[in-house]
């Protein structure tokens, strides 16, 4: 069960003590400055990946991984493996933000990572996230037709230690990068906010509108109801955990390495 005030059950457990005491090392409120600051925090982790996708790909250019042609741009499926690393980019506003205010890194929710409770919650929503993927995708598709060719096409496994590489990869720098700066960041503070303002379901509004500006920022018109969607299960998992990163990581690294590996069948068998 979700508590009213995610930074009251933080400082419980860090104390023993059913008390929250104003101007301790914990954030009780978040008004209208703070969560533009924590919007703007978030469009900054956006852009610093893409400097590091673009610092990544000079070298790989070099290789001739990624061709650049006057008609098209090739990427070879083992450049786009490589480029996922840029998403660590994520985690620098966040963790400057903690540092700067004195905060515990369990107020972005990087807290009991080695739950086997939070760990299963994850395979769970996965497996769930996974079904409605592939249905919302299809009825997106028999409404609009197939989609034009993209970014998608190089999420290709050749062979299985590329395979695992990706598994990896969706894991760490995929699934715990973007829940770390959109959920455990974000939706908690935008939750905060809209709390303190006294709105009548704060927590669903939170949920929604994250999940939105998450969906958003992928910049993929085609695809934006899918990713709602998918923001929205794991804005409700992160909530219904009182903002442990675990299991939205797992579940959003299980969900983006089974896109790969149906992608990558007719190379794996």
């Amino acid at each position: 069960m979700v508590m009213d005030d995610p930074d009251l059950y933080e400082l419980e457990e860090a104390t023993g003590i059913g008390i929250f005491e104003p101007g301790t090392f914990l954030e009780s409120k978040i008004d209208k400055d703070q969560i533009m600051g924590v919007l703007g925090y978030t469009a900054l982790g956006m852009i610093l990946m893409v400097v590091a996708t673009v610092v990544i790909m000079i070298p790989l250019m070099m290789t001739s991984l990624i061709i650049v042609t006057y008609y098209a741009v090739y990427i070879d499926p083992l450049a786009m493996l490589i480029m996922t690393g840029a998403e660590i980019a994520f985690v620098i506003p966040p963790l400057y933000y903690v540092k700067k205010r004195g905060l515990p890194k369990s107020a972005i929710g990087i807290k009991n990572m080695l739950s086997p409770t939070d760990a299963i919650l994850g395979l769970i929503f996965g497996a769930i996230m996974i079904g409605s993927n592939i249905a919302i995708s299809w009825l997106v598709t028999e409404a609009t037709g197939p989609p034009a060719p993209g970014g998608e096409e190089f999420l290709v496994a050749r062979n299985w230690p590329e395979m695992i590489a990706w598994v990896i990869a969706m894991l760490v720098f995929v699934g715990f990068t973007e829940e770390l700066i959109f959920r455990g960041f974000m939706q908690r503070r935008m939750e905060m906010y809209f709390r303190g303002r006294g709105t009548s379901n704060h927590q669903l509004v939170a949920l929604f509108i994250s999940s939105f500006i998450f969906a958003a920022i992928h910049l993929d018109l085609i695809g934006l109801p899918t990713r709602f969607v998918l923001g929205v299960f794991l804005g409700f998992l992160a909530q219904q955990r009182n903002y442990n990163l675990l299991g939205p990581s797992v579940a959003h690294g299980m969900n983006n390495a089974v896109v790969v590996l149906l992608s990558s069948l007719p190379f794996l068998f």
